[in-house]
């Protein structure tokens, strides 16, 4: 166990949940960082509140659950998928209860899968997740002309009606610019090629999963506590650091694995938001957590 003071959350607060991140905190690619099984175990053993976020969008959540469990992640570390809380089920949810119909820049695998269950005749969106099979130039420049033929529509009907209904037309499961990938080099994330449809559609794209308040908000009101009671774990200063404190999360532990580069917690990329800690790993990470937890 680390040697150090109990982790203080704003305003002195006690902690009473955590939440963890999953890739990049949990494991890199097909295999587990280590000490991660282990900590995950730990979390349930000292009996506290825990869900997993993740901004996962390359795979379909039952593909996620099965890849952390062929990992090592068995039912003691990640009982079931109701404490998986990912950014692609917000997306569908955000998608049928506003009437969006998407065109997809997404893995097939999610189209069959989480996505089955919504309409894309007619696309009146564009839909943006990590798809590395997607990001080429025919499928950019079609999602580009509907998001221009969607602003033309929009702006004719504000020349003919005053009170029109907002609803984005670029949606994104999430934006971030890079991840470690299975080679432990980074790669490419979506945020690129969502700026890019951005800057030439001329609009600003609506993100579902972290840093969003709402994504954070939702997961820590399903838990029953308050978020100045909740920490944060996670390999992104932006999606995972800034996201959390400016959600009003108690603290956000920035562990240095993942996607993680030397200098991430000086705040250069968040505006001066600065991790409450900074740890080598979500084991040491863990111990801090359960060494400052009242049971």
């Amino acid at each position: 166990m680390i040697k150090a003071p109990k982790l203080i959350l704003a305003n002195n607060e006690p902690i009473k949940a955590a939440l963890i991140d999953i890739s990049g905190t949990l494991h890199v690619g097909d295999a587990a960082i280590p000490g991660a099984i282990e900590a995950c175990r730990k979390l349930f053993l000292y009996k506290i509140k825990v869900l997993f976020l993740t901004n996962t969008s390359k795979v379909s959540s039952e593909s996620l659950l099965h890849q952390l469990r062929k990992m090592g992640f068995d039912e003691k570390c990640i009982p079931n998928r109701d404490v998986v809380v990912t950014s692609i089920n917000a997306t569908r949810q955000y998608l049928v209860t506003n009437g969006l119909r998407p065109y997809c820049l997404v893995e097939d695998d999610l189209v069959e899968t989480d996505f089955h269950c919504v309409d894309m005749n007619d696309p009146n969106c564009v839909l943006v997740g990590l798809a590395p099979s997607k990001f080429n130039y025919n499928k950019l420049n079609g999602a580009f002309r509907l998001l221009s033929k969607l602003k033309q529509q929009k702006e004719a009907s504000l020349l003919e009606h005053d009170n029109v209904g907002e609803k984005p037309s670029l949606i994104a499961i999430h934006r971030s610019k890079y991840y470690r990938d299975s080679d432990q080099i980074l790669s490419l994330g979506p945020g690129g090629f969502i700026s890019l449809l951005e800057q030439t559609a001329g609009i600003t794209a609506h993100v579902v999963g972290k840093p969003s308040r709402a994504f954070y908000h939702s997961a820590v009101s399903s838990l029953g506590v308050d978020p100045g009671n909740v920490v944060m774990v996670g390999d992104d200063v932006v999606g995972d650091v800034k996201g959390a404190l400016d959600a009003g999360l108690g603290a956000a532990i920035l562990v240095q694995t993942g996607k993680y580069v030397r200098g991430d917690e000086l705040g250069d990329k968040t505006e001066g938001v600065t991790p409450t800690y900074t740890l080598a790993s979500v084991a040491e990470a863990v111990d801090f957590i359960c060494s400052s937890f009242e049971r």
